[in-house]
């Protein structure tokens, strides 16, 4: 870019006094176009950007405005100067870049005008002033290709990781640490735009998420053998009652205890439940795994229906699971623990 707005600066001295800036233009969109392609619609670009130079008035307005065409020219993708507005508009690298972009161009044209008007330079050449603040420019400019080398990840399941509770009982942790193992072999495997990698991916975090569910299903009071001894030491004192009103208030005890047993067996049966599930799932996720990745190794020879057919009838029966699993999570195993009573 630098050696290219010099040049071009210099060539265009004789020819126009905005040689500085249309220099930096040409420049920016030789330099990208020799860096990245599609050199024809770069310069493209930067002759639609010099117009206004021309026919407007030389103050900020004008200026941002050649500066996001400009930006736009740069922006161009080697896929095609037709994706050049999705690029730009879809995205958070996209309208970063953009921004980005016209943020440059707007610094890169004021330090060519520094550079040509500055006090230091009024006794230089002009035609040497012209050549400068256009490399002034592209050096400035070159900033605007820093957004295509960044790469944004947002990994929703790094996240979910993350937010494993350190509490997690062993069976599920387990299950967790299995059902991460299937999505790092499906992404070593799977393209990224191969369905079956989302769907494991997200039935992996459907698992980690139940996950962290199970871990807040706790039940708290008395155990199981504390209330049964309670239950029994009750049952002795009623039977030895003789005041009505004694007898009535230890039978009414005797009632709240076995309600709470009752509770407590309901928690355990709804998160054996939970727990089972998620062996399900997780087996249902291995299974699908295995079969997409024999899918994928056989296509290098020949794929029959009856594979493709296997591996829809098994990315139906995980979709199917990650639906029980949640339906279990927003049932019993989420609402039961607000009806523990303490002991």
């Amino acid at each position: 870019m630098v050696g290219g707005s010099l040049l071009a600066g210099l060539a265009l001295h004789w020819a126009t006094p905005m040689a500085p800036l249309i220099g930096g233009l040409v420049g920016m969109a030789a330099g990208a176009g020799w860096a990245y392609g599609k050199p024809g619609w770069r310069l493209l670009a930067a002759a639609a950007a010099s117009v206004p130079l021309f026919t407007m008035a030389l103050n900020w307005p004008t200026i941002a405005l050649v500066s996001a065409v400009i930006a736009l020219g740069v922006a161009i993708e080697a896929r095609g100067a037709r994706r050049v507005f999705m690029e730009t508009s879809r995205g958070l690298r996209g309208v970063l870049g953009f921004g980005i972009a016209v943020s440059v161009g707007l610094l890169a044209m004021w330090c060519s005008l520094k550079v040509v008007t500055a006090r230091e330079t009024v006794t230089w050449p002009s035609w040497l002033t012209d050549a400068l603040g256009a490399g002034a420019m592209g050096m400035v400019a070159v900033l605007a290709l820093i957004p295509r080398h960044v790469r944004f990840a947002l990994d929703p399941l790094q996240a979910a990781i993350k937010n494993l509770p350190s509490s997690l009982d062993p069976e599920v942790r387990n299950l967790c640490d299995r059902s991460i193992a299937i999505w790092y072999g499906a992404k070593d495997r799977l393209d990224d735009g191969d369905p079956g990698r989302n769907l494991v991916r997200d039935g992996v975090l459907k698992t980690l998420e139940v996950a962290v569910k199970s871990a807040e299903v706790k039940i708290t009071g008395a155990s199981d053998s504390e209330l049964a001894a309670r239950m029994t030491d009750l049952d002795t004192r009623i039977a030895a009652a003789t005041d009505a009103e004694v007898k009535a208030q230890y039978q009414s005890a005797r009632a709240a205890l076995d309600d709470q047993r009752t509770f407590r067996q309901r928690i355990a049966n709804g998160r054996e439940r939970l727990v089972a599930r998620m062996h399900n799932h997780v087996a249902a996720l291995e299974k699908f795994q295995l079969a997409a990745t024999n899918l994928e190794a056989s296509r290098v020879t020949s794929t029959s229906s009856k594979d493709v057919a296997q591996l829809v009838e098994l990315s139906n029966e995980v979709s199917a699971s990650g639906e029980a699993l949640a339906e279990l999570e927003l049932g019993d195993a989420k609402v039961e623990p607000s009806s523990v009573a303490a002991g």
